[in-house]
């Protein structure tokens, strides 16, 4: 508060942070803990070095013990819907008999065709309603935002209309992996993370895998994570306190997701850093280390299949690729691609289509979607077994004796039946996935999209894969579940290593390598958005797609400059004298919060328009509101009065001349909440660029 750059309040509900400020905010705290003497400063500094990684253990720990929940609930209520272990009703059948495939303590309900339909489908029902009852738990408003609308001297003016619905969403509800990172890259939203949240997340998302529909629990377990990493967080007051630090440890607890998901610890450290963080330096790096493998280790322990195992899709095929085989590689990787692209348009338009009928019964549309699933899947062989153990098959070598109903298909003199279940379940699993995620019933109950990529892309690899005579299809499935998934999610060397860690196969990184990457090209020519680009707040604009639309579009600085009102909006001449009153401030802060810029600060200049610092909108919000904090008659000097350790009176500035590149570049490196503009060779203050502001208008290019 004694500095140039002033305190600040706690943030506000979806407000940016200000990186920068909360750096300089822990440096001068952790100066302040290593300053202390004796036996009580030395403890404190030894517990200020090493909390980071306590954390980091702790919510490895939390992670486990959720994902053990997890998968136990799931493998027992999913296989309720063909039968129950006689040996203990709360085993799932993989626990019941392994290490064999079936036993005769596996008991299913019916031996008739009908009745086992009937079985699933009630079952499979009652578990997604199960799910969307719980989800709605999380009803949450969040209030309207300020929209583009074009403006003077090339700004633009960005207003809110009166009376404005709120929009409802459910916390709990999807993956949550846009929402992660849009907290990530600096948004505050209240209530995403909380233990109630985590608690719900993750029985809600048993419960809906259960079911049998086209979801994932990859997805819902990087929300349930982040969640844990808040949770533990809020033990170490610095953590908890700075918004920097804050999602530092969040993006450590993001790496634990994918290490409990699908036991590949180092690929989803990888993940995080490709995906998911906009800020991870080499510290956050080693904590995310630890933190996955420490989560890893963990439920190996605990063992929630029975199993003993962590890797999910063991293989040892003991053959080579051929060179030719890089040609269907490749084909696979165009084809993945093309899914991507097809899934990301198909999803938002079904989701526009419906968005009437669904707003007003989600869970209506929630039971059409389980009924239609149950409908098409059931029938198919292939399709109706669980997810993971549909994948499991499909990836499995048939070149040895046994290996279930895919194998016994593959040796068939005959196999047209084999083919047409084979086009059937692409054809189902690519259409189910595209609508479920699609629509309203992915955002009542939690989901995730990477175990329905990989099942579509395994079993339309194994299709391929009949076309190859002198190699086996399994290794196609393979491929093809990476360039599927690629597809839709856009990771590359991340994706690469969990494959990698799924499977065991080192021989099978290069064609790994080679269908990603195709994917990738294919899917970014044909559709530039990302399935993870659209969040309840609107797109989340990354910063090399930020960078691209000003490089195409080119411009200065002062195309940023709003229109007048708006700049005497969010000016305050304070006089040679510094002082103000309460009623003038009050004022200004009405007309600041028309513009719905959640981020907005008033900015002070004297009479020959210099500036002497600016406050946000959030603290002069409290001044204004707090009784007895300000006088209601009296004027007082902003600088050095009652607002003084408000004010930061070392704000960066940038020319108006300079090119608009660099404005991006500042508030996403260094990730500042607002820029003043001041004017070639006199400095005289033109306006602010809020990080809001710049969105809306990068937004706004983009869109011609």
């Amino acid at each position: 508060a004694d500095t140039a750059i002033g305190e600040r309040l706690p943030y506000d509900a979806y407000q940016t942070i200000d990186w920068l400020h909360d750096l300089v905010k822990d440096a001068f705290r952790y100066r302040t803990v290593k300053s202390q003497k004796g036996v009580r400063g030395a403890f404190s500094a030894a517990y200020e070095d090493y909390q980071g990684w306590v954390a980091a253990v702790l919510v490895g720990i939390l992670t486990a013990f959720v994902a053990f929940f997890v998968d136990y609930a799931e493998s027992s209520f999913g296989d309720l819907k063909f039968g129950v272990c006689q040996r203990n009703p709360l085993f799932g059948r993989e626990a019941c008999c392994f290490p064999r495939e079936s036993c005769a303590q596996w008991t299913p309900w019916s031996e008739s065709y009908g009745a086992s339909f009937a079985i699933y489908g009630v079952v499979a029902w009652v578990l997604a309603m199960g799910a969307g009852l719980l989800t709605k738990l999380t009803r949450a408003e969040i209030p309207a935002f300020a929209s583009h609308e074009g403006g003077d001297h090339g700004g633009a003016e960005h207003l809110v209309a009166e009376h404005a619905p709120n929009k409802i969403i459910y916390m709990a509800a999807g993956s949550g992996i846009p929402e992660i990172k849009l907290l990530l890259s600096g948004y505050e939203f209240p209530n995403l993370l909380s233990a109630k949240v985590l608690v719900i997340k993750a029985v809600g998302a048993s419960l809906a895998v259960a079911s049998g529909l086209c979801l994932g629990k990859e997805g819902p377990f990087v929300h349930i994570s982040s969640s844990a990493g808040y949770v533990v967080s809020q033990l170490f007051p610095a953590l908890k306190d700075n918004g920097r630090r804050l999602r530092e440890m969040l993006s450590v607890a993001c790496s634990s997701a994918l290490a409990v998901a699908f036991g590949s610890p180092v690929g989803g450290v990888l993940f995080v850093y490709e995906e998911m963080s906009s800020h991870f330096p080499r510290k956050v790096l080693w904590k995310a280390f630890l933190c996955s493998l420490v989560a890893a280790i963990s439920l190996k322990a605990l063992d929630p299949t029975r199993t003993g195992r962590l890797v999910l899709f063991e293989t040892n095929y003991g053959v080579v690729y051929k060179p030719h085989n890089y040609i269907f590689f490749v084909l696979l990787g165009v084809s993945g691609g093309l899914f991507g692209a097809a899934f990301c348009k198909g999803s938002l338009a079904w989701t526009k289509r419906m968005k009437p009928f669904i707003n007003k019964y989600p869970l209506v549309e929630l039971s059409m979607i389980v009924i239609i699933t149950a409908l098409l899947q059931y029938p198919n062989p292939i399709t109706r077994e669980p997810a993971l153990l549909m994948i499991k098959n499909l990836l499995r070598d048939c070149g040895k004796k046994g290996g279930g109903w895919i194998c016994e298909q593959e040796r068939l003199e005959d196999k047209t039946a084999y083919y047409g279940w084979l086009i059937y379940g692409s054809v189902v699993k690519i259409v189910l996935t595209t609508v479920t995620v699609g629509s309203r019933g992915n955002s009542i109950v939690p989901s995730g999209l990477i175990v329905p990529a990989l099942g579509a892309g395994a079993i339309f690899g194994r299709l391929v894969g009949q076309t190859v005579p002198d190699t086996s299809a399994a290794i196609f499935a393979m491929v093809g579940a990476a360039a599927f998934l690629a597809g839709v999610s856009r990771m590359t060397v991340s994706l690469t290593v969990i494959m990698l860690e799924l499977t065991g196969e080192v021989e099978y990184i290069p064609p790994f390598m080679i269908a990603i990457l195709t994917a990738k090209v294919v899917v970014d020519a044909l559709h530039e958005e990302g399935v993870n680009d659209h969040t309840v707040l609107g797109e989340y604009l990354e910063h090399e797609h930020a960078s691209n639309i000003a490089r195409d579009h080119g411009g200065l600085v002062e195309d940023l400059i709003p229109p007048p009102q708006s700049v005497s909006d969010m000016t305050l001449h304070v006089g040679p004298e510094y002082k103000v009153l309460k009623q003038t401030l009050a004022h200004k802060l009405q007309r600041m919060k028309r513009h719905g810029l959640r981020d907005a600060a008033l900015v002070l200049v004297d009479d020959r328009e210099q500036m002497h610092g600016i406050i946000s909108e959030a603290e002069l919000d409290f001044a204004v509101h707090e009784a007895g904090y300000l006088s209601d008659t009296e004027p007082f000097d902003i600088l050095s009065g009652p607002l003084a350790a408000f004010v930061d009176k070392s704000p960066l500035t940038v020319n108006a001349s300079a090119p608009l590149e660099m404005v991006v570049e500042m508030v996403y490196q260094l990730g500042l909440r607002h820029i003043v503009i001041v004017e070639e060779g006199s400095s005289r203050v033109l306006g602010v660029v809020l990080k809001q502001q710049l969105v809306l208008y990068l937004e706004h290019l983009r869109s011609y």
